[in-house]
């Protein structure tokens, strides 16, 4: 059973933390994702891209914990970006409507640059309240 493996990139206080994740990430795992993207942003205080390109699955429970962790620092005006060009991963994100909700990028020299928050921020994290809202509604 193949196990997700990240390693947490970016020691200087001014540059975004860089998780790489290898593997597959499914129900099993996403407790340590979320581990992961706690401790790398800094309780949501820091911001953070996660280099999906080594993964081999992700399931929605993964794609949930990313949502959870950029509406935690959404908060605090900071940014998730996630690098992914898979095309199963991209559907995904697709099929869940997110797609205009979270930050994704083909890679990562296509990131977030430093860059302050602005407008497009606010509006991507107010349409991720929204999303959290209805899933945990359905959910329920």
């Amino acid at each position: 059973m193949p196990k997700a493996f990240a390693l947490i990139e970016g020691d200087s206080a001014d540059s975004d933390r860089v998780i790489i994740v290898r593997g597959e990430i499914d129900v099993g795992n996403t407790a340590a994702l979320r581990d992961w993207l706690v401790r790398a942003s800094a309780g949501g205080r820091r911001s953070v891209t996660v280099d999906l390109s080594g993964v081999r699955f992700l399931a929605i429970s993964g794609l949930y914990v990313l949502c959870e962790e950029q509406h935690r620092m959404a908060a605090h005006r900071s940014r998730l970006t996630v690098v992914c060009d898979d095309p199963r991963a991209l559907q995904l994100i697709a099929v869940c409507r997110l797609e205009d909700t979270l930050h994704v990028v083909p890679s990562r020299s296509r990131g977030a640059a430093r860059t302050p928050w602005s407008a497009d921020d606010d509006a991507r994290a107010d349409r991720l309240a929204a999303w959290l809202e209805r899933y945990t509604a359905q959910s329920a």
